[in-house]
């Protein structure tokens, strides 16, 4: 008999990942399975939660509303910097490294002007509900 998923769990899941309306923000179907550990920091609350109980072949839809996802988007993590401060090449979209204090933070610049930028440290599903599909593709248990 085959166990099911517990957390300290290796998983390996194919996912497709949409919007509530249905469109298709990413899908593992066409590379190696994607693996992780059931509980890790590695993934989104929702997907930690939604492997339970599953066992190898098992499919599930997860919805995970924004506080199982990415988070809420904050106006908070949104700010205007001078243009100087950032690459010579920078384009809007590009996601950018900004160190503050002993702190990585990802950004992604939203708008260029002339002479300053602004840049969101929101993670760019922040605010999203998210539907998740998974396949069970492999599973060791914790030792």
């Amino acid at each position: 008999m085959t166990a099911s998923i517990e957390h300290g769990d290796r998983v390996r899941i194919h996912y497709t990942s949409r919007s509530l309306e249905g469109s298709v923000i990413e899908t593992s179907d066409q590379r190696e399975p994607f693996e992780f550990q059931v509980g890790s920091i590695e993934v989104i609350t929702a997907l930690n939660e939604g492997v339970l109980g599953l066992k190898v072949g098992d499919t599930r839809a997860i919805t995970a509303p924004p506080e199982r996802a990415f988070g809420r988007h904050s106006a908070d993590l949104i700010q205007t910097v001078p243009l100087s401060v950032l690459p010579e090449d920078v384009q809007v979209s590009d996601q950018l490294t900004a160190v503050i204090g002993n702190q990585r933070l990802d950004v992604w610049v939203q708008k260029l002007a002339k002479k300053e930028a602004v840049v969101d440290a929101n993670h760019p599903l922040s605010g999203e509900t998210l539907v998740i599909d998974i396949r069970v593709m492999g599973h060791e248990p914790a030792t």
